[in-house]
């Protein structure tokens, strides 16, 4: 009897000129193969890779009220226009620093995609703890 090589349907064989691992492959929506992807940028000399948040999934553990909480850092993105920094609320100004606006425009990009990236993990670590008190008044409310 022969074995079938495993099947992942939406991860590529190959992905900036690198051969994707196994492993990556298996888990093309995580945070771990989030990160191969953005260092195969970093090693393409790209110091301002693209967000890959938006590649990753939330576990499938997660209630509603973090999910959501989840998706909101997920889609909290950059304003070119105004470019605040993170929080991104007018009393942040875009103060540039040199002489390049475009440069400090994507280090402020990136500064976000990697922020809201920690915001996610955040999340699912508290969530996925069982410590988390809004997940005991969600359920609490629910039953009531």
């Amino acid at each position: 009897m022969t074995t079938r090589p495993p099947h992942h349907p939406d991860a590529p064989h190959c992905y900036l000129d690198s051969a994707v691992p196994e492993e990556i492959r298996e888990e093309w929506y995580s945070w771990g193969a989030a990160t191969w992807r953005r260092n195969r940028h970093l090693n393409a000399n790209n110091l301002f890779p693209p967000d890959q948040r938006y590649s990753v999934r939330p576990p499938a553990q997660m209630c509603p009220r973090h999910r959501e909480s989840w998706l909101a850092y997920r889609n909290m993105n950059f304003d070119p226009v105004s470019g605040n920094r993170w929080p991104g609320h007018p009393g942040s100004p875009f103060v540039p620093v040199g002489r390049d606006l475009n440069r400090v425009a994507e280090e402020r990009r990136c500064e976000w995609d990697e922020k809201a990236s920690a915001q996610m993990r955040l999340i699912e670590e508290i969530r996925l703890s069982g410590r988390s008190s809004q997940c005991e008044r969600a359920d609490h409310a629910a039953k009531a």
